[in-house]
């Protein structure tokens, strides 16, 4: 049959040329490098878009900004108003403190030039409120110092000053011609209603009401 024949041979050489053309591209391994370039194109267009648009990040909202400078800055008025409250307390506290420590050094200083009416002038209540205070008090200056010998020197011992309130108080070294050591002395003031601060009380050696140490020999 001819027809047969013809188409017979006819197929067999597209099936050689095609069989030809198939291993010349698949290669020794029999996988073809433009099957699997075209399979990867074909993945990547499958797997990821063609334009490719990073998301932005968003922005913060304002109202919050505003929030935490409104914030920071009512912190920041807090903070000067204590500054300026802590720095005026001080200036007072400092201003108050050597009013205080005037005072008690003119008190001694009038002991010390035997001016007993005026050191009187600088005590207050209750000292004042006894009567005969003055006369009481000028004489037991002058007892102390017929025994002791009068004050020649007095310095006000370190970190011994207190201050509370309208009360101060500080102790001061104390030294008298005829004693061979010196004593401490605690003076108490107080501020009184015009501003004055006066001495509301006074300690020798822990000896209430008394401007010198007690001994046998001046009782």
């Amino acid at each position: 049959m001819p027809g047969r024949r013809d188409w017979d041979e006819g197929s067999q050489e597209r099936y050689e040329e095609d069989f030809a053309e198939f291993d010349i591209t698949e290669g020794a391994n029999g996988h073809s490098g433009r099957g699997r370039r075209s399979a990867a194109r074909g993945r990547s267009a499958a797997w990821f878009p063609a334009e490719f648009e990073p998301e932005l990040p968003r922005r913060p909202r304002r109202g919050w900004l505003w929030l935490g400078i409104a914030a920071g800055l009512v912190i920041c008025a807090i903070c000067g108003f204590m500054g300026v409250f802590a720095a005026v307390n001080l200036q007072t506290g400092l201003s108050l403190n050597k009013d205080a420590a005037v005072t008690a050094s003119n008190f001694l200083a009038a002991l010390g030039t035997q001016d007993y009416a005026q050191a009187y002038r600088y005590l207050g209540p209750p000292m004042t409120l006894q009567p005969g205070a003055q006369s009481s008090f000028i004489a037991q200056a002058q007892r102390y110092d017929a025994c002791f010998g009068p004050v020649v020197d007095y310095k006000q011992v370190e970190d011994t000053t207190v201050m509370q309130d309208n009360s101060w108080s500080s102790t001061y070294e104390i030294t008298r011609s005829k004693l061979q050591r010196s004593y401490r002395l605690t003076l108490t003031l107080q501020e009184d209603s015009n501003h004055q601060w006066r001495i509301v009380d006074y300690q020798s050696e822990g000896a209430d009401n008394a401007l010198a140490p007690s001994q046998p020999a001046c009782q």
